[in-house]
């Protein structure tokens, strides 16, 4: 059929608008998500620079996500119908008679002209996100100059006085030296301190008391503790699976002991980052833990659309988590489509999650302390360097290789009345084969069953070409040999008429050399003698093949044949092998961790509006582009994928991740960031109040060597966490909210401070350190579990509060009022909230009244019933400080009516206990 010209053309026109259609709900080559690094470079080169927010050239600007659609949606530029008859392709390629784009310079290459026709065609969409001003100046995204000269000779203080300056105000007084003493004691540990230290503090006056007092804050275990707390609610970290089922994790424990020994001995931030990403890589396992530490919905159930959706919400919570943790970007709302807000495409985020999609949850088999996988790599490295050194000495007398034709062992004359070869292990661990065993005395073959010598053996195979009489027959190859009936605790032995002198042995599994399979490959060779005691005379150690993994003593078989001074250093090694395999065999046994499971990754697509079972075109593996691409190949496996994303955020050139961390840890001191969005540095996120000090606390944080340490000696020595926390009529006035640190702004303590400290005034702290944690649930085991707020609490139960195992969904009857979270989602900031619950349970829950109780009794005890020393007792652990005259007297008159007990429970509830000021 001929087809008219119109016809023909319409078809064509038709065609294209349908492939357009395509392109837009397929993907083509080119869309919205590779805009960033394939069509952004070309308008930044040539059409930027005259067409932006500013000039507006034209009318038209495409600096922006409008100014871009405006463009792609203009009829009259662009051709929906047939792109080729496009304005705007026209103005690029030269065809336009009147106007040529850019007007000057060079005309875009062939190729960027097709890369614009292209993406015309699949719709000519940009991110939502899109904003060159914000992708080129958001203060976030800028390279701190770690080694700028400005930083020098700077402090916390000379970028916190500037900023007051401009707002007409200055710092507070510094507070009193009780104050400071208390306050650093809850801040860095947790825990008030005892009054004896604080007088002690007090009286001293030497320069560097306060310098000494860090120190030896920063260095208590209880320091990790603390901050450890922190952490967890940062990282989702739960010892439940949540969801309906919400069953427990027994083993995940190990991570809350890794993470507080991290902060302990002050681990680099940048290895703590790498660890926790990659660990199972760099000998840290346990620190996998994190990528793990969320819910998982264990019920799988038979629809595999379920499966999917399931598989999807674990690879977001692998990606989003790690992202707001140590980049402060919220990855995760470009799962269904370009990010709203951030310079982050939902390609980005396929290709964040395609590092993370060989990662599973489960226990592994593990030695969580990195001192137990230190010393065990010792032990090892020292056993194969003096293994080595042995092999060294005796390498002149070692035999060739085991081989499955022919293998001589040179005997030292020995007078024997039977030879049994036994056989430890075969290639394959299958049932071991010979053709056969021969004896020699001299060049004489002495072994043969026409001499009289009978076989045994620790059991045959059965089967008419395989016999036992094949063994000292004289006859070779496979056809003539004999197998044993198993691959365990096999020999077999010939027997002499009469003691015989041997002087060699040769055996083999096929001296026709077609078969190889059932070769022994660990042997031993013994001889014995009626009425004197067997030897090994010869064993697969001499060998160069031979494995060393055991029977080490079998090494002094060799030593005769080792001279002077190297055969006493062969003994001298002898002895310090076993002491080693000694201590390898006593060593600890490997310990199931919750941790991260591995599998070979799978592939990655990006998926339409998020939904698993609409996938569009395959994404590599990598990292946002916005902040910089590193090269991942598509078949990389799972461990170089998280290595290389891991040391992509490690890097000091990571704008994001120092800003991030110091961030929290100046949050850590003062109960806000200067980042008021600790997990959002994105344009949604609230700007830093002093962005010069952040900076410049990134930059000492870099360079001395990623420090966490460092940077709380930085605050806690700055005469901006020393102010006093007492308000003044201007800065109330002009900065109610102390956004500018104008004064150390008072706050209540986390639940875990307030429990802790209750448990140390009543003398009650169980400071057991580490190991699975306590319970404050009695649990119902059925398949959901249920779980009920425990009732009794014994010295088991009064451990501090970082050991409570985290139930997901459930909180501690008494303190999870005080904000705690629920381990469901990443918590980098806790609201504060006042509720009468929180009061009521702080007065009449069974805890604090038992905990009351028994710190009653102590007064008591301690001082008899003089009431009065009773009250200043009280005051003084407590508060660090004697009672007022007016304090005095109403604590009398409420002991003289109530007893003593009602005064601990009114003094644990008093603001000056619950706050830090």
């Amino acid at each position: 059929m001929i087809i008219g010209g119109g016809v023909l053309r319409y078809l064509i026109i038709r065609q294209k608008v349908v492939l357009s259609f395509l392109a837009i709900l397929l993907g083509n080559s080119i869309y919205c998500s590779e805009f960033e690094t394939k069509i952004f470079p070309i308008l930044n080169d040539n059409c930027i620079p005259c067409h932006n927010k500013q000039d507006k050239k034209g009318g038209l600007y495409f600096d922006n996500y409008s100014g871009v659609r405006a463009l792609t949606s203009d009829l009259e530029l662009v051709n929906r119908a047939d792109p080729d008859e496009s304005k705007l392709l026209k103005l690029i390629s030269g065809k336009d008679p009147n106007t040529t784009m850019p007007p000057k310079g060079e005309l875009l290459t062939p190729s960027e002209i097709q890369i614009i026709r292209e993406w015309l065609v699949a719709g000519g969409e940009a991110p939502s996100s899109y904003d060159y001003e914000f992708k080129i100046k958001h203060w976030a995204f800028q390279i701190p100059d770690h080694d700028s000269p400005n930083h020098k000779d700077k402090s916390i203080d000379y970028f916190i006085e500037k900023s007051l300056e401009r707002k007409g105000l200055q710092l507070s007084q510094e507070a009193n030296r009780r104050t400071l003493y208390r306050r650093a004691h809850q801040v860095i540990i947790g825990m008030p301190p005892l009054y004896d230290e604080i007088l002690s503090f007090i009286n001293d006056k030497r320069q560097d008391a306060w310098d000494e007092l860090i120190d030896k804050l920063l260095e208590s275990h209880s320091y990790g503790e603390n901050l450890a707390s922190y952490w967890l609610d940062l990282v989702r970290f739960g010892e439940t699976d949540g969801f309906e089922t919400n069953r427990e994790r027994p083993h995940a424990w190990h991570y809350r002991d890794w993470v507080i020994n991290a902060f302990n001995k002050d681990m680099p931030y940048n290895d703590f980052i790498k660890y926790q990403i990659a660990g199972d890589s760099l000998n840290e396992p346990v620190g996998t833990a994190f990528l793990v530490a969320g819910p998982v919905d264990i019920v799988k159930g038979q629809d595999p659309l379920l499966g999917l959706v399931q598989r999807q919400n674990e690879l977001d919570d692998f990606a989003n988590t790690t992202s707001t943790t140590f980049i402060g970007l919220t990855l995760g709302c470009a799962r269904c489509h370009d990010h709203k807000f951030d310079p982050i495409s939902q390609k980005d985020y396929y290709a964040v999650q395609a590092i993370f999609s060989g990662v599973h949850h489960g226990n592994k088999e593990i030695y969580p302390s990195s001192v137990e996988r230190t010393k065990l790599k010792s032990l090892e490295d020292q056993r194969e360097k003096k293994i080595k050194r042995i092999r060294t000495l005796i390498r002149g007398n070692l035999l060739p290789p085991t081989n499955s034709i022919k293998n001589i062992e040179p005997i030292e004359g020995v007078e024997v009345e039977y030879v049994r070869f036994e056989i430890l292990e075969t290639k394959g661990n299958s049932e071991p084969c010979l053709d056969e065993l021969e004896v020699y005395s001299g060049e004489k073959i002495i072994s043969l069953s026409t001499f009289g010598v009978e076989p045994t053996s620790s059991g045959d195979f059965k089967h008419p070409l395989h016999k036992l009489s094949h063994i000292n027959d004289g006859l070779h190859g496979n056809a003539k040999s004999w197998i044993a009936d198993s691959s365990k605790d096999v020999w077999v032995q010939l027997n002499f008429p009469k003691p015989v002198e041997i002087t060699k042995i040769i055996w083999s599994r096929d001296r026709d050399g077609k078969f190889s399979d059932r070769l022994p490959i660990r042997y031993r060779i013994i001889a014995g003698k009626e009425g004197t005691e067997e030897k090994t005379i010869a064993s697969n150690i001499r060998r160069a093949d031979s494995i060393t993994t055991g029977s080490l003593p079998e090494f002094s078989l060799l030593a005769t044949k080792v001279q002077g001074n190297q055969k006493e250093e062969l003994h001298l090694l002898y002895s310090e092998l076993k002491t080693i395999e000694k201590e390898l065999d006593i060593y600890p046994k490997k310990a199931s961790v919750y941790a991260g499971q591995f599998t070979l990754p799978k592939e990655t697509r990006l998926l339409y509006r998020g939904e698993p079972d609409k996938p569009r075109g395959l994404v590599n593996p990598g990292v946002i582009e916005s902040l910089g691409a590193i090269e991942i190949p598509s078949d990389a496996g799972d461990k170089e994928r998280r290595l290389k994303f891991a040391n992509w955020i490690a890097d000091k050139s990571n704008p994001l991740t120092a800003r991030v961390m110091v961030n929290r840890i100046w949050q850590f001191h003062f109960g806000r960031g200067l980042v008021a969005t600790p997990n959002d540095f994105g344009r949604n996120g609230v700007p830093p109040t002093h962005p010069e000090l952040l900076d410049w606390l990134a930059s000492e944080f870099v360079n001395n060597g990623w420090s966490i340490k460092h940077i709380h000696k930085l605050i806690l020595k700055s005469r901006t966490w020393k102010q006093s926390s007492k308000p003044t009529q201007d800065g109330m006035r002009l900065d109610s909210q102390g956004r500018l640190y104008w004064r150390f702004s008072p706050r209540r303590a986390r639940a875990e401070v307030l429990r802790d400290s209750i448990l140390k005034i009543s003398g009650s702290l169980n400071q057991g350190i580490g190991g699975p944690g306590f319970s404050a649930f009695e649990i119902e085991l059925e398949n959901v579990r249920h779980y009920h707020p425990r009732k009794d609490y014994g010295p088991n139960e009064w451990r501090r509060m970082i050991y409570m195992t985290r139930v997901r969904q459930e909180k501690d009857s008494v303190f999870g009022v005080f904000d705690c979270p629920d381990g469901s989602q990443s918590v980098a900031m806790r609201t504060s909230s006042t509720t009468p619950l929180q009061a009521l349970n702080l007065f009449n829950s069974e805890f604090v009244i038992q905990q009351a109780k028994l710190y009653s009794e102590e007064l008591k005890s301690r001082y008899q019933e003089n009431r009065e020393r009773q009250i200043n007792g009280a005051f003084k652990e407590m508060f660090g400080r004697l009672p007022s005259e007016q304090e005095l007297e109403l604590s009398k008159n409420l002991v003289e009516s109530a007893g003593i007990n009602s005064l601990t429970r009114a003094l644990f509830n008093s603001n000056e206990f619950t706050f830090i000021y």
